[in-house]
This record gives C-alpha cells, sequence and structure tokens, in this order.
C-alpha cells in the first residue's frame, strides 16, 4: 500500500500544475460520469480513513460505473456534456491525494500528450506502468483476504 501512495504522489506532482492550468477550462473534460471510477478505488480509500461526502450514494454511484466503465474509457469520447463525477468538488478530486482511482491516475489525456513535454510524459508513463504493478499486487491482496475472510466465516458457521 506505502509503494501505491508513493507513486500516486509523484504522479500527482507530475500533474498538478498541468491540471490546475488546463482542467477548468477544457473542453473534454475527464472527470465526468462515467468516471472511471472502481468499488476498489472506494474499499481502497475508506480502508485508509476517507469518508466521501454525505450526499454521496456509493452503491448507486457503484452501479452507474459498472454500467458505464466501458464508455468511460473510450478515448474519442465526448464527455463535454456528461455530469460532473460525483466526487468531483470545489477544490478537485475529493478522493486523497495518494489514493485517486485508478483508471483517473493512470489516464494521460489527449491535451496532455500535446502540451506536456516529451520528457514529462516518458516519466509519466513510466511511474503509470509501476503504479499498475503496484495496483495489481494491492487488489490480489485484497481478494486474498476477502477469500479467507469468507473461508473463516464458512468454517466458523458450520463448525
Amino acid at each position: 500500500m506505502q509503494e501505491y501512495r508513493f507513486i500516486q504522489r509523484e504522479l500527482r506532482q507530475l500533474f498538478d500544475d498541468f491540471t490546475r492550468i488546463h482542467c477548468p477550462t477544457c473542453v473534454q473534460p475527464c472527470c465526468r460520469k462515467p468516471a472511471r471510477i472502481s468499488p476498489n478505488d472506494i474499499l481502497l480509500a475508506e480502508g485508509m480513513g476517507w469518508k466521501p461526502k454525505e450526499n454521496v450514494n456509493l452503491s448507486e454511484i457503484l452501479e452507474e460505473t459498472a454500467g458505464g466503465l466501458t464508455e468511460a474509457f473510450k478515448e474519442d469520447r465526448d464527455a463535454s456534456n456528461d455530469p460532473p463525477c460525483d466526487f468531483l468538488g470545489e477544490g478537485g478530486c475529493s478522493f486523497p491525494n495518494d489514493l485517486r482511482p485508478f483508471g483517473c491516475t493512470a489516464w494521460i489525456c489527449p491535451i496532455m500528450y500535446r502540451e506536456m513535454d516529451r520528457a514529462t510524459i516518458a516519466k509519466a508513463r513510466r511511474l503509470i506502468r509501476e503504479l499498475n504493478v503496484a495496483h495489481e499486487r494491492l487488489i490480489a491482496s485484497m481478494n486474498r483476504e476477502k477469500s479467507r475472510s469468507r473461508t473463516r466465516k464458512g468454517i466458523s458457521s458450520h463448525g
């Protein structure tokens, strides 16, 4: 978990200046529904003490996300008329800076490719590869823990 959060912070440092300048006026905003948020993103953040805004209905969001995930990952989609992501607040994403949703964090938008220098893009891509490996390990660990928990419950309910 520490490695995952560390890489997330490195990516945020790389992206923050860009997002501060370009995101508020973007004609193809990515912080829109359907968002690139998975149930695991929410579980990870909640497991570290994060609480979503009070008016957020997590089960509704997860259902919506599951239905629109394929659409959210299409690079050429026009999201300008979609409603904002439920986790987007006045100051940007409401997730902790080092536990942003994986799909959002790993996204390099076309405007970034156009406006950022090659060295920064190369560093971002390297960090995203590292983040992907750390994310896969983290999710595998979560799944093993869920499996152990179900096994323990099954043993205790039969004994």
